[in-house]
C-alpha cells in the first residue's frame, strides 16, 4: 500500500478491533495478498507500543522489551516449524498481559485454534477488510480525487473495495484519468502483474500448472482436478494451497473453488503461458470426466471448447437415445437447436430426439415436422435394411410419447406396438409412462379417458401394457386402477394395501418411475384422509433414498410434492425457500416436464397472496394442456384461475370454476376439486354451476372434509405489521438492495434527513433493529 497517505480503515472494522482489543488477546487477520492487513493494522496499532519479532525469531519471553503492549507477527504462513509454533504459542499463554496480532495469507492454522475455541481469539477474515461504499470514497477523496455519485457507483460495483484495487484506482485517477472500462482493465492488469510476481511464481511448477488447469471449472472436484492437470498429487498440492493461503475456498470435502478475482488472474494466466493445443487438452480430459460423472451439460461445452465436434455429435445422439425422463434434453437443448439441420437427418436418433425436444419445449409445429422427417427416412429403408426395425421402432415410440398425440387412440397403437413386438419387426425405445411425475393417470401421458372404463381396460390391457413397458409395466396396471377410483373419490384403502404389498416387486423388478407414482399416491391418499404430516415422512424418506442412490433426475418433482404438502401443514418458511430455489420459474421458455412443478409454483405463490405472476403462469400452461389433452392439468389451471381471479374480484372466476365443474362431473372426479379444501366451499356456492345436483353435494361434502383437516390451505396469512406508507415502501425496495441512506437519497431525490426518518420508521413497523434485519422482515411479512 501506499505509505504517502493516511491509511483508509472502515469504521466497522475499527469497531471491531477495537472490541477485540478488549476482550482477546490473539487477534488474527486472515486474508488473501492485496487486501491490505499491514497497512491496516499498522493504522490500528498507531500510538501503541508494538514489537516485532525478527524472521526466525524462536519467540523467547526474554526477547519482548519490557514496556512493550503488542507483538505483531506477520507472514504467518511462513511458520511452518514446528517447534516455532509451540514457542509462539507458548508465549501467547505466559504473556497473558499482551495481545498478539497476527497477519496472514492463511486460513486459521490447526496450532492456533485452541485459543480460539478458548474464547480468546478473533479472527478478521477478506470481507471485514473490503472497503465499504463510503470507506471506497473517502479513500478518493484522501487522494484528491473527485468522482460523481455514477462513477463511485460503477468503482464500487467494478472493484468491490478490493483495497489493493482501490490503490491502483487512485493512482490512475490522480494523474488526471477519468473513470470507465478502460481504466478498469487497466488497473486489473496491473494487479494481476502484482499476482504473477507475490503469489504465482513463487509456486513450484505443478502447482502451477494444477492451478492453471482447473482455473477454467468454477467449482471443481478434487478427481476433476487430478484428471484435467495430469498430476497425480493434486489432493496434496490443493491441500497445501488452502492450508498456506485464502485463495481457495472449500465448497465441499472434496470440492473447491477460487477466491474470484484470483480465478480471473489464473485464466490471465493461462492465456498467456498454454498453448491452444494445451488448452483444448485440458478441454477435452475435463469434458471426459463430466461424461463420466453424467453430467452430460457440461461435457458437451468442455467438448466444444476441445473443438471435438464429433463427440458433441456422439453425445446428441447418445442423449436422443434414451427417452425424456432419463435423458437430459433440458439441459442440451441449446447443443440440440445449435445442429446443422443435414447433420441431424444423417441420424434417425437425432431426428427422434429432435422431435421430442421441440415437443417438450411446446413447439408442436417443429415436432410434428421432424415425426414427418422421420418418416421419410424410414420410407427409404427396405425390411433387409439393418435400420429398418430400429426406425420404425422409433416412430411407434413417438406415436407413444410425443405429448401432442394425448392419450385418445393410445389403446390401439398399443396393441400394434405388442403385436410388432412380438413378431420382432421392430425394437421400441425405452420411455417412461410417468415422466418422473408422482403419477401415472397424470404422468408421461393423461390417462383421464382410460377413467371412465378403468375395470374393462385393467382386464383388457395389462398384459400387452406390461409387455410394451417392460420393467415401466412392473405394477403400473394396478397403480393406475387404484390411481382412477381415488380421483373419483372412492374408498380405496384394499386397492392400495394391494398395490403397497406389491412395493417390493416393484423395487427390484421395476423402475423408480413407478415406485414414485406408487409413493406419490399413498402421500395423496394420507393427504386426503389428514395424514399430511405421515406423508411428508414417506416423501422425505423417498426423497433420502433416492437422492443417496443417484436418482436426482425425481428430486424437483420430490420438492414440488412436498411443497404441496407443506402448504397444508402450515410451513410457510419451507414453502418460501422452495419458491426462492426451485429451478421451476416463469422463464421465457416453458419446460413440458416441469408442469407439475409449475402449478406448484403457482400454489405457493397463492398462498403467500400473490395473484399477478399465478395468472401469468397459468394462462402459459392452459394452451399446453388443450392442444396435448391434459384433461386434468387443465382443470387445476381452471380452479387455480378462479381462485386467482376471485381474489381480484374479477366474476370471470365463475366461468373458470364452471368450466372445470363441467369436466369433473364427464370424468366424475372428486379428489381435484375436494382438495382445495376451504378456499372451494364458497366457490362451488357461489358460481352458478346447475350441472348435477348430486354430483355437487358429493364435491361439497368432500371439499368441507378437507377443510376441517387444513382450515389455513391456499389461504394468505396475515400480516403482523403496522403498514408501511408508499414513501415508506419505495425506502425499504431500495434498502433491500442494500443501499446507503445517501444512495437512496439521489434516487428518491429528498433530503437525507427525511431518508434517515423513513428508515426508522421502517425498522420500528417491521419490528426489527438492524438494516440488515429489514430484508429478511419483509420477505417474511410478503412486503415486496
Amino acid at each position: 500500500m501506499n505509505d504517502d497517505y493516511p491509511a483508509i480503515i472502515k469504521p466497522a472494522l475499527e469497531a471491531a478491533f477495537i472490541s477485540a482489543w478488549e476482550n482477546c488477546r490473539v487477534i488474527l487477520f486472515s486474508a488473501p495478498c492485496g487486501c491490505g492487513k499491514t497497512t491496516c493494522v499498522r493504522a490500528l496499532l498507531k500510538g501503541l507500543r508494538v514489537f516485532c519479532p525478527p524472521d526466525g525469531s524462536e519467540f523467547a519471553p526474554e526477547d519482548v522489551p519490557s514496556g512493550c503492549q503488542a507483538v505483531l507477527v506477520d507472514d504467518l504462513q511462513y511458520i511452518s516449524d514446528a517447534r516455532r509454533q509451540q514457542a509462539l504459542c507458548e508465549l501467547i499463554r505466559r504473556r497473558t498481559e499482551l495481545r498478539f496480532v497476527m497477519l496472514g495469507r492463511c486460513l486459521i492454522p490447526g496450532w492456533l485454534m485452541p485459543f480460539q475455541l478458548a474464547g480468546v481469539m478473533k479472527t478478521f477474515e477478506t470481507g471485514d477488510l473490503m472497503m465499504d461504499r463510503d470507506t471506497s470514497a473517502r479513500m478518493l477523496s484522501s487522494r484528491g480525487v473527485s468522482v460523481t455519485p455514477e462513477e463511485l457507483t460503477a468503482i464500487f460495483r467494478d472493484i468491490e473495495g478490493y483495497p489493493i484495487g482501490m490503490e491502483l484506482l487512485c493512482r490512475r485517477l490522480s494523474a488526471g484519468a477519468s473513470y470507465g472500462g478502460d481504466v478498469f482493465g487497466a488497473v486489473k492488469r496491473e494487479l494481476f502483474v502484482y499476482y504473477d510476481e507475490e503469489v504465482y511464481r513463487r509456486l513450484d511448477a505443478p502447482l502451477r500448472n494444477l492451478l492453471v488447469s482447473a482455473a477454467p471449472f468454477g467449482s471443481f472436484h478434487l478427481e476433476l482436478a487430478r484428471m484435467v492437470s495430469g498430476e497425480a498429487r493434486a489432493g496434496e498440492l490443493l491441500g497445501a494451497v488452502q492450508r498456506d493461503t485464502t485463495m481457495l475456498l472449500f465448497d465441499g470435502l472434496y470440492t473447491y473453488r477460487f477466491w474470484p478475482i484470483f480465478r480471473e488472474f489464473l485464466l490471465w494466466e493461462m492465456q498467456q503461458t498454454l498453448t491452444d493445443a494445451d488448452k483444448r487438452g485440458i478441454f477435452s480430459r475435463a469434458a471426459l470426466y463430466y461424461e463420466l460423472n453424467d453430467d452430460p451439460g457440461k461435457a458437451l461445452d468442455c467438448y466444444l471448447r476441445a473443438g471435438d465436434n464429433g463427440k458433441v455429435s456422439a453425445l446428441l445422439v447418445k442423449n436422443a437415445e434414451t427417452h425424456p425422463g432419463a435423458g437430459h434434453y433440458r439441459e442440451m437443448q441449446d447443443y440440440y437447436f445449435a445442429l446443422p439441420r443435414e447433420e441431424i437427418l444423417r441420424s434417425p436418433s437425432l431426428i427422434c430426439g429432435m422431435s421430442m425436444l421441440s415437443a417438450l419445449c411446446m413447439d408442436y409445429d417443429a415436432s410434428e415436422q421432424w415425426y414427418a422427417e422421420l418418416q421419410t427416412y424410414a420410407a427409404r429403408l427396405k425390411k433387409t435394411d439393418s435400420e429398418y426395425a430400429e426406425v420404425r421402432g422409433k416412430l411407434l415410440y413417438l406415436d407413444i410419447a410425443l405429448p401432442q398425440r394425448g392419450s385418445k387412440g393410445l389403446v390401439d397403437v398399443i396393441s400394434k406396438v405388442f403385436r410388432v413386438m412380438s413378431d420382432k419387426q421392430a425394437s421400441v425405445p425405452s420411455f417412461s409412462v410417468t415422466s418422473t411425475l408422482p403419477s401415472v393417470m397424470n404422468g408421461g401421458k393423461d390417462f383421464c379417458d382410460w377413467s371412465k372404463m378403468d375395470d374393462v381396460l385393467y382386464a383388457t390391457m395389462k398384459r400387452p401394457v406390461e409387455a410394451v413397458l417392460g420393467r415401466d409395466g412392473v405394477g403400473l396396471s394396478d397403480c393406475a386402477l387404484c390411481e382412477s377410483k381415488f380421483e373419483k373419490g372412492e374408498d380405496v384403502s384394499k386397492q392400495l394395501l394391494t398395490l403397497m404389498a406389491k412395493l417390493g416387486e416393484i423395487q427390484t423388478r421395476g423402475t423408480p418411475d413407478i415406485e414414485f407414482a406408487v409413493m406419490g399416491l399413498l402421500a395423496r391418499v394420507q393427504i386426503s384422509q389428514g395424514k399430511a404430516s405421515a406423508a411428508a415422512e414417506s416423501i422425505e424418506s423417498l426423497r433420502a433414498r433416492y437422492a443417496a442412490t443417484g436418482q436426482t433426475r425425481f428430486i424437483g418433482n420430490i420438492d414440488a410434492l412436498l411443497c404441496r404438502i407443506r402448504l397444508r401443514t402450515g410451513d410457510e418458511e419451507w414453502v418460501r425457500e422452495w419458491l426462492r430455489t426451485a429451478p421451476a420459474k416463469n422463464d421465457v421458455r416453458l419446460w413440458a416436464l416441469w408442469r407439475y412443478q409449475y402449478l406448484t409454483r403457482a400454489m405457493a405463490l397463492m398462498s403467500i397472496g400473490e395473484t399477478d405472476e399465478p395468472m401469468l403462469l397459468l394462462a402459459r400452461l392452459a394452451p399446453y394442456c388443450r392442444y396435448s389433452g391434459r384433461v386434468m392439468d387443465g382443470i387445476h389451471i381452471r380452479i387455480l384461475s378462479a381462485l386467482c381471479r376471485r381474489r381480484r374480484g374479477d366474476d370471470e372466476w365463475k366461468a373458470d370454476m364452471r368450466a372445470a365443474l363441467d369436466t369433473c362431473l364427464e370424468y366424475k372426479f372428486i379428489w381435484p376439486i375436494a382438495q382445495y379444501g376451504v378456499e372451494m366451499l364458497p366457490m362451488l356456492k357461489d358460481c352458478g354451476w346447475d350441472g348435477n345436483g348430486d354430483f355437487l353435494d358429493k364435491a361439497v361434502a368432500a371439499a368441507r372434509n378437507q377443510a376441517v383437516f387444513y382450515p389455513r390451505f391456499l389461504r394468505p396469512q396475515a400480516r403482523q405489521c403496522e403498514a408501511l406508507s408508499a414513501a415508506e415502501t419505495q425506502v425499504l425496495r431500495l434498502l433491500c438492495e442494500s443501499l446507503s441512506n445517501q444512495d437512496i437519497c439521489e434516487i428518491l431525490d429528498i433530503k437525507l434527513p427525511t431518508v434517515k426518518t423513513h428508515v426508522t420508521h421502517i425498522l420500528q413497523k417491521l419490528g426489527v433493529k438492524r438494516r440488515g434485519e429489514a430484508k429478511d422482515a419483509a420477505e417474511k411479512l410478503h412486503l415486496l
